[in-house]
């Protein structure tokens, strides 16, 4: 790929897409970025706002695009029942690929479509650019140092405005077009993380899901689910567009979030939308902190726009790292399919009233 690469985008009418384009212009090495959309006003207003200094050229025809030569990678951002095709033809055609969350309405769509990437023997990485945060990495680091002891029980919350602040016409609000809604869409982050925290699969889940917004939706805008680790422990995760209030635009609604992680011998808890420097406190038994049984950890982070943040930008650079040197993407397209195997389970359950168990449990944990 040399010193640097063009990048294509692939959907530039996704929630996420002027975000994504944001990382994109922080990377030296992304040199440009054309993009593809069926819809050619919005790649017009693409390609024209103060985001599209490094958009190259459009086009309404995808294999046009995927036929050049010096496209090595692919950002593909497009609807849920949309994504698994578009991955399998820029596999097809050599692309490595970058995949906005959740790329498939179910899990059997994400199979076919790994199948079609690991046959052509090209990279794909997920937009899981939450592991990344110095939070993330420095919990992960203290599970698998011990300080819990056996692992007990984790508790999540995640709640964010409600549906009628999120245009509720839009397609993430439409079962036959998203698949799900606030597990798939906004879940799925929290369920990738607490795997990554845990470092074992969640093996079973029972779930309530509902849809209580008074909005002319057809998926869930609450749900609760119980989940069952490999290992045993258990946790909750509570999620729903339940807020009254919301800030201006896609990125301006409000978020109640929190995750304690429990064992034997210790607790870490997160607050990720609190107010301030991101910090969490992590508290311990083990012979190691007997100085200070307590401890809480405080971040500086680095101004920067890109989505996700810094962090968000070095998720893109490791992608293209692995990529050069050959080596295995951190986080690679098996993790998202672990993810909507849960959320396929959950959504089973709330319809039978039974635990589910999941099968053919496969994921990503160093």
């Amino acid at each position: 790929m040399g010193e640097s690469t063009n990048i294509a985008l692939i959907g530039v009418t996704h929630p996420h897409a002027t975000a994504h384009l944001k990382t994109l212009n922080w990377i030296d090495a992304v040199a440009n970025v054309p993009i593809y959309d069926s819809d050619v006003n919005a790649l017009r207003n693409f390609k024209e706002n103060k985001e599209g200094k490094k958009v190259e050229k459009c086009y309404i025809n995808l294999d046009e695009l995927l036929e050049r030569g010096d496209v090595p990678v692919v950002f593909v951002c497009l609807r849920n029942d949309e994504a698994p095709n578009a991955l399998v033809r820029a596999a097809e055609a050599g692309k490595h690929i970058i995949a906005e969350k959740p790329i498939a309405r179910c899990g059997k769509e994400l199979e076919a479509a790994l199948q079609a990437v690991e046959k052509a023997g090209v990279k794909l990485t997920v937009c899981f650019q939450n592991r990344y945060h110095p939070v993330s990495q420095e919990i992960h680091k203290l599970v698998g140092e011990g300080i819990l002891g056996q692992p007990m029980g984790v508790e999540i919350r995640m709640v964010t405005s409600q549906v009628k602040h999120r245009n509720p016409g839009h397609w993430l609000f439409k079962k036959e077009l998203a698949g799900g809604g606030i597990l798939s869409w906004l879940g799925c982050h929290y369920l990738d993380l607490i795997c990554f925290f845990m470092r074992e699969e969640i093996t079973e889940v029972s779930a309530a899901l509902a849809t209580r917004s008074g909005e002319a939706i057809d998926v869930e805008d609450s749900a609760s689910l119980t989940l069952r680790f490999g290992s045993g422990a258990i946790g909750t995760f509570q999620a729903g567009y339940m807020l009254p209030f919301s800030g201006q635009g896609y990125l301006g609604p409000s978020y109640d979030t929190y995750i304690a992680i429990r064992g034997t011998a210790g607790n870490i808890v997160w607050d990720p939308t609190q107010a301030g420097a991101p910090s969490f406190y992590a508290e311990s038994t083990v012979p190691a902190w007997e100085a200070a049984h307590r401890r809480t950890f405080r971040y500086e982070l680095p101004q920067c726009d890109a989505y996700g943040g810094a962090h968000g930008v070095q998720f893109v650079q490791d992608f293209l790292y692995a990529i050069q040197s050959d080596s295995e993407p951190k986080i690679p397209g098996s993790d998202m399919l672990r993810v909507l195997r849960i959320l396929d389970a959950a959504y089973e359950s709330n319809q039978t009233g039974r635990h589910v168990k999941i099968e053919n449990v496969i994921g990503n944990n160093p």
